[in-house]
C-alpha cells in the first residue's frame, strides 16, 4: 500500500501555481508521459507548459470548442507552442447534439448533464480533467490507456489535479478500457457550483 497526500486548496484563492507544482511532483514520481490541461484563455496552458518544460513529458493545452464565446489569446497560444506543448482544440467529449437539445427543451436532462453534475460534486475541474482527457484522446494526441495528469479548474483557477488512465469518449463506461480516476493530487476543500 501506497500513501500519497493530496493538496486540499481554498477556493477563494488563485490555487494555480500550487496545483501545478503538486501536479508536476507527482507527474515526475510516476513518470508519467502526459500531462493535459484545460485552459479557456491559454494563461493556464503557458504556466503549465514553462512548468514542464525540459521534464520529458508532452504537454497537451485543450482549449474550449471553437464556437464558444470565450476565444483563447492568439499571443498565449503561439508562447505555448514556442514552450513545446501542443494545443487541442476540439468537441467537448460530455457536450454535444443532446446538450443543443436541453438548450431549447425547458427540463430535458441528457445523460451527459447527469455525468457533468455528478463530477461537479468532487468539483467542476473534476468534470473538466474527464472531458479534456477524452478530448485528447479521441483526438488521438494521447492513447488509450496510458496514465496521464489531469489540470483543470474554474474559471482562471486551476484547483484539481487527477491522475486519470485515459479513455476516449466511446468507451467512458467500459469495464476494462473506461475512463479511470486513479488518483487525487489537488481538489479545492470547498466547491462552487454553477
Amino acid at each position: 500500500m501506497e500513501s500519497r497526500d493530496t493538496l486540499y486548496l481554498n477556493p477563494n484563492r488563485d490555487n494555480t501555481e500550487a496545483t501545478i507544482e503538486a501536479a508536476r511532483k507527482r507527474a515526475l514520481e510516476l513518470e508519467l508521459k502526459h500531462v493535459v490541461v484545460a485552459s479557456s484563455t491559454g494563461s493556464t496552458g503557458v504556466k503549465v507548459a514553462k512548468a514542464f518544460k525540459g521534464s520529458g513529458i508532452k504537454v497537451i493545452v485543450v482549449t474550449l470548442f471553437a464556437t464558444s464565446t470565450t476565444q483563447p489569446n492568439p499571443r498565449r497560444m503561439v508562447k505555448i507552442r514556442e514552450l513545446g506543448a501542443e494545443v487541442l482544440t476540439s468537441t467537448h467529449a460530455l457536450m454535444g447534439v443532446p446538450e443543443s437539445l436541453a438548450k431549447i427543451k425547458q427540463g430535458y436532462v441528457t445523460p451527459n448533464t447527469m455525468i457533468r453534475e455528478v463530477l461537479r460534486r468532487f468539483s467542476q475541474g473534476t468534470n473538466v480533467v474527464a472531458d479534456i482527457v477524452m478530448m485528447a484522446t479521441d483526438s488521438g494526441v494521447i492513447p488509450e490507456g496510458v496514465e496521464v495528469m489531469a489540470i483543470a479548474g474554474m474559471g482562471n483557477n486551476a484547483d484539481t489535479a487527477w491522475i486519470l488512465r485515459a479513455s476516449g469518449s466511446f468507451n467512458f463506461f467500459d469495464k476494462i478500457n473506461g475512463l479511470e480516476f486513479r488518483e487525487l493530487v489537488a481538489l479545492p476543500r470547498t466547491k462552487k457550483f454553477w
